[in-house]
């Protein structure tokens, strides 16, 4: 018997070396015959492609087999033939075939991709510890600025204490003294009485004012909202900024911790207004939406350039305690923030805060 014709994608291909079949070479058809001069149309054939098939193809008297979208290796194609009184010709015919891989499922490429995603790995690796040291760096330098501002807010309250409060204090002893003295001159005596009293009133005021900044008094009393509402228009009223205010009702919805970091961080934009800002008008809005508080605090002042300041070394450098401040309170809230602001435009500052759960919501 012998191997007569192959053909790749009907394409005649040499029968006596070994089959390479390309990337994209997909049909192969392989005719074979037997020789029986005698009862040529009774031969039968079976064939086996070894590496592919598990047994042996009954083709019948059909002289040719047929594969396609062979599988990458090396294989043997066997065929032997049945002389028709059922004795096998195991001896047959052979033909060695090989079928390349395509350039992607090869050894180079294989180490070229893993060099690329070893170099992508190792690069995403280098940006998060890069980024991981801009954010340590960042948050040193909020330490050290608030450890400093802690010391500079210890020393303007022991500062306040000696010099009003102390002197109030002082004034009454020595105004008591002098009452004392004058029991037989009841008008000299009534004079200082009335010093004690406007000197013991300008201290209550004092501390008063002294007790607020450090937490509003009238936050338990009156709501986070009204407190808020309160404080602006003070600022409004001595500033010379024209505030505006749309407020929905707040009271009771955070915890106590939550409110103060509410109200401080709305103080400290405000604050950053009349401090930096030369505006004449700015507004401040919150509202709740899609389970979130939405806070919107915005100018018509000068406004300043807001993308991120870096040093030399390209480390983020701190803007000031005030923004970085608020940041501070709307990550420990869970909530996300954004500055928005163009040098001779304005500055719009919008904060997100998730709404707490109705059974968490105003628990101490």
């Amino acid at each position: 018997m012998a191997i007569e014709h192959v053909t790749l994608d009907r394409e005649a291909r040499p029968v006596g070396q070994v089959l390479r079949i390309k990337p994209g070479q997909e049909n192969l058809e392989i005719q074979y015959t037997g020789l029986n001069w005698s009862r040529p149309a009774q031969v039968t054939f079976k064939y086996q492609m070894m590496g592919l098939d598990r047994d042996w193809v009954e083709a019948g008297t059909r002289r040719a087999a047929y594969y396609s979208h062979l599988p990458p290796g090396n294989y043997t194609f066997r065929v032997v033939a049945d002389n028709g009184d059922g004795v096998w010709n195991m001896e047959g015919r052979s033909l060695q075939v090989t079928v390349l891989p395509p350039f992607y499922r090869t050894w180079w490429f294989a180490t070229l991709l893993l060099v690329v995603v070893a170099g992508f790995v190792g690069l995403a690796w280098q940006v998060r510890v890069a980024r991981l040291q801009r954010v340590h760096t960042a948050q040193l330098a909020f330490s050290r600025q608030l450890i400093a501002s802690q010391e500079n807010e210890r020393k303007r309250i022991a500062s306040e204490l000696h010099d009003s409060l102390g002197q109030h204090l002082l004034v009454i002893k020595n105004r008591a003294a002098l009452g004392e003295r004058a029991t037989h001159d009841h008008r000299a005596a009534r004079e200082q009485f009335d010093e004690i009293a406007a000197s013991a009133s300008q201290a209550i005021s004092e501390v008063r004012e002294i007790a607020y900044n450090l937490r509003p008094v009238n936050l338990d009393r009156l709501g986070l909202t009204a407190v808020i509402d309160e404080m602006i228009e003070k600022v409004s009223s001595v500033s010379g900024i024209e505030f505006s205010t749309d407020l929905v009702p707040l009271d009771r919805v955070f915890t106590p911790d939550s409110e103060i970091n509410i109200y401080r961080i709305i103080q400290e934009s405000v604050s950053n207004i009349v401090k930096h800002s030369q505006a004449t008008k700015a507004n401040v809005e919150l509202w709740r939406a899609d389970g979130d508080l939405h806070i919107l605090v915005r100018d018509n002042g000068r406004g300043f350039n807001s993308g991120p300041v870096m040093d030399k070394t390209g480390s983020p450098v701190a803007r000031g305690l005030g923004l970085t401040g608020i940041a501070e309170r709307v990550r420990m809230l869970g909530g996300m923030h954004s500055v928005a602001s163009t040098p001779g435009y304005g500055t719009t500052l919008t904060i997100q805060v998730p709404l707490p759960s109705p059974a968490g919501a105003g628990e101490a």
